[in-house]
């Protein structure tokens, strides 16, 4: 008997100091609002709300004792992308006294594809060492009635392309609205070089996607090289709404285009022929000058050696 009243003590003692360490913290929240909008917890009341959208959760807290330390975090789960985007904002850590209203805001924002459907925004309070309390509030995540969203959009042969050459382009197009949708019209164009081309798309259920005809525009053999936009325009809700995109291509240079070289004219200099012309005459009357000269001396001899041996026959 005294050993099982003991064990009890025990007992008693261990689910005390576990009690005391596990206490839940001391902070609530008195009220809340989404973009000005009161929300009640633990599903008093729903609130709508549109995907795509940031929106504000305003926060009042009060805490029964001083408290350090606490973190207050908002998110949603249950959205396929968490691990990359997750739809959550976190505040803290802050100290808190007894007694005293705190305002705080957290920033929260709908990725554009995420389900609609309903969900529980979890608002998580926390410090060191005690026990978290979580405030849950029902929301209805809902979409546009009508609304096209561009997914895609690939080029061919790619970003980077000739003059002359013909640009295609793919657009992929997603119905993310509450209506089907008819005769899309989609719109390829590079207007810096006067190119459009335009295609539909007959239907598009909701939550569905399509591509469509591909586009074919033809660029200008001699474009000027460079980068140019292309632009994507769609039109929707028989032409009501639209959206669009904005890219670039860069157009290469086509080398048929390249204009000629121009002629190389050499110039080899000519001798001068005028004073050829002149050296030559005078160099000619020099010669003939000289033998005139040579001719004169050999007739003298002549007649010198006539004149010797005409007089030697007579002295004979």
């Amino acid at each position: 008997m005294k050993a099982f009243t003991v064990m009890m003590l025990l007992l008693v003692s261990l689910v005390a100091v576990s009690a005391a360490s596990d206490a839940t913290i001391p902070v609530f929240i008195k009220s809340a609002e989404i973009d000005g909008v009161d929300v009640e917890p633990f599903g008093i009341n729903t609130l709508d709300i549109e995907r795509n959208e940031n929106f504000e959760l305003r926060l009042e807290l009060e805490s029964t004792e001083n408290v350090d330390d606490v973190i207050v975090t908002a998110f949603i789960s249950g959205y396929e992308f968490d691990d990359v985007r997750p739809i959550r904002d976190s505040i803290g850590p802050i100290d808190l006294d007894a007694g005293i209203t705190y305002v705080r805001r957290l920033q929260l924002s709908l990725p554009k594809d995420v389900d609609v459907d309903s969900y529980k925004l979890r608002v998580d309070i926390s410090d060191r060492n005690s026990l978290n309390r979580i405030f849950t509030y029902d929301l209805r995540i809902n979409t546009e009635r009508h609304w096209i969203t561009i997914e895609d959009v690939v080029l061919k042969p790619g970003s980077a392309i000739r003059a002359g050459e013909a640009l295609l382009a793919s657009v992929r197009v997603e119905n993310r609205g509450q209506r089907d949708e008819d005769d899309i019209r989609i719109t390829v164009s590079v207007p810096e070089l006067g190119l459009s081309d335009t295609q539909y798309v007959e239907e598009v259920e909701v939550g569905e996607e399509d591509e469509g005809a591909e586009h074919f525009l033809p660029l200008p053999k001699c474009a000027d090289p460079g980068v140019y936009e292309v632009k994507v325009d769609v039109a929707y809700n028989e032409g009501h709404d639209r959206t669009s995109a904005n890219g670039q291509i860069t157009v290469l240079e086509n080398e048929d285009c390249r204009p000629a070289p121009e002629p190389v004219v050499v110039v080899q200099e000519q001798p001068n022929m005028t004073e050829q012309s002149v050296e030559e005459p005078a160099a000619k009357n020099s010669v003939r000058r000289a033998l005139e000269v040579i001719l004169l001396i050999l007739v003298a001899l002549l007649v010198v050696v006539g004149l010797i041996i005409g007089f030697t026959r007579m002295n004979n």
